[in-house]
């Protein structure tokens, strides 16, 4: 969803003839912390990719013009929100230079707490609990909610006589997706204001029916994301905290090959990310001159 400040900011380069690039120059980089499991990655990751979220992302921002993102990834595997609020919560002061504060703080839980056979009590807990650890020292810090993905076709969830998910994995994607619109809400209820994001990178993966290349191919329960999977959360994360609802402007050449990954893997997830990060019904005029001048600033930055 594009951000009525980003709108404003377009209008007044407009007004005033100053490009797009300009505004973005003049922008300090991002401090972003990060919790959350292997479905993050840790900053040696594991489980079917060879990089981690933070990292893909930080290369993104850096390829759209951004200036390049601090991040701190703070993920450790195998863990749930409530983990992080009890073991892991010194990293907020001593992760980050004294002087600085956090922009973002993204929250991502265990891969099934938001569901029904998850915690979804904890998951509401521990989200806010977090991320009001973390405003106690950055009070302007935006947290946003990665929302996960759904196990593949073949994983056992679905299966035998009583199936976890009865419904696939279109019933476990409605539930994670229920959960963290729950857990975005609930910050923002408590706030009073619209604050919390979401980064809705399980829809993406919906939207292309879960392939099995998307998953860890050395894992037959389709779990873990591989690198095309990894880099398609890696987009909706960069669109989510960036305003940015277009991401198939965006040179990728040098990420594709970080990860091995195809020319032709490059406009199909970008073109997932696109489809999933759209605007708001009522933004799309002033969202179709924000995203020609977007355009154009990024030719003029290359």
């Amino acid at each position: 969803m594009i951000s009525r400040y980003y709108i404003q900011c377009v209008l007044v380069a407009v007004a005033c003839g100053v490009g797009l690039a300009g505004v973005t120059r003049g922008q300090p980089p991002k401090d972003i912390l990060w919790f959350g499991n292997s479905f993050t990655g840790q900053p040696t990751p594991c489980c079917g990719t060879s990089r981690s979220v933070p990292d893909i992302f930080r290369d993104i921002a850096t390829a759209a013009g951004q200036p390049t993102p601090r991040n701190r990834n703070a993920a450790a595997n195998g863990q749930s929100l409530q983990w992080h609020l009890t073991n892991n919560v010194s990293v907020i002061t001593t992760g980050i230079v004294a002087s600085e504060k956090w922009e973002h703080v993204v929250l991502q839980d265990h891969s099934t707490w938001p569901t029904h056979i998850g915690n979804l009590s904890q998951h509401l807990s521990s989200s806010l609990a977090l991320y009001q650890k973390v405003a106690l020292h950055s009070p302007n810090v935006v947290p946003v909610m990665y929302e996960t993905w759904a196990r593949g076709y073949p994983n056992s969830y679905y299966a035998g006589a009583n199936p976890s998910f009865p419904g696939g994995p279109a019933q476990m994607q409605q539930e994670l997706r229920d959960g963290y619109r729950m857990s975005t809400e609930n910050i923002n209820t408590t706030v009073g204001m619209e604050l919390a994001k979401l980064a809705p990178a399980g829809d993406a993966w919906e939207l292309a029916n879960f392939p099995a290349n998307f998953y860890d191919a050395s894992d037959p329960s389709h779990y873990h994301a591989q690198n095309r999977g990894a880099l398609l959360n890696a987009l909706i994360l960069y669109g989510t905290i960036y305003d940015d609802p277009t991401t198939s402007d965006i040179p990728l050449s040098g990420v594709l090959s970080s990860l091995g990954l195809s020319a032709a893997d490059g406009p199909l997830l970008t073109g997932l990310a696109d489809a999933t990060l759209v605007p708001e019904p009522g933004s799309l005029t002033i969202f179709g001159l924000a995203m020609a001048l977007l355009a154009s600033a990024r030719r003029v930055r290359r």
